[in-house]
């Protein structure tokens, strides 16, 4: 049997750090564990305890923290809307958004958030149900907020130019976190910092 020769394609990982600026409010929005208990019992048909913690009570759990115990954001959020902006600069037949989905990774978990000003706001929403009564929803928001990302990319099939570019284009057109743009929010949005 005849020896065949295999030819590696060396996979080239480029990687850049870009500080991502805020150019609207961040607001944070991790689920609410006693909603997820109440839809996990009810689909298995388990009785279930009304939800009688208060709107202010809650609040002061809805922050994603990072290892240091500091609020941060997911780095899935910036993926994620990086991923959805994609659409808007890649063609399909130029592989469209798996560019950037199995093109890109997002170093860390919780990624630290730098920020001037934390305040609650307060909304009100609608409970699910036949009666849909008003409910109150309190939120934390984050003001003059900043976040450092390290992008890990192929570099065979992508450059930190059109890394900078679908950045730029996620955070004006999807955003990231609650009341997004993507959302029909005002939330989110945000631009990279060139200094």
């Amino acid at each position: 049997m005849a020896e065949q020769k295999i030819n590696l394609k060396r996979l080239e990982i480029g990687t850049i750090i870009v500080n991502i600026v805020g150019d609207s409010p961040y607001m944070p929005e991790p689920m609410d564990m006693a909603v997820l208990e109440k839809y996990n019992k009810i689909k298995s048909k388990q009785n279930y305890t009304k939800d009688d913690i208060p709107e202010e009570e809650k609040v002061l759990a809805k922050f994603y923290y990072t290892e240091q115990g500091e609020p941060g954001i997911p780095a899935r959020a910036i993926y994620n809307s990086m991923i959805r902006a994609s659409s808007y600069l890649f063609d399909i037949k130029q592989g469209g958004m798996r560019n950037i989905k199995e093109g890109v990774t997002i170093v860390g978990d919780i990624l630290p958030l730098k920020f001037k000003k934390q305040k609650v706001l307060t909304h009100w929403g609608r409970t699910s149900g036949m009666k849909g009564s008003p409910r109150k929803i309190m939120r934390n928001a984050f003001y003059d907020w900043s976040v450092e990302v390290t992008i890990q990319f192929n570099e065979a099939n992508l450059s930190g130019e059109q890394i900078i570019n679908v950045l730029n284009w996620a955070g004006f057109h999807i955003g990231i976190g609650g009341f997004r743009k993507e959302k029909t929010g005002n939330f989110g949005a945000f631009h990279i910092d060139f200094k």
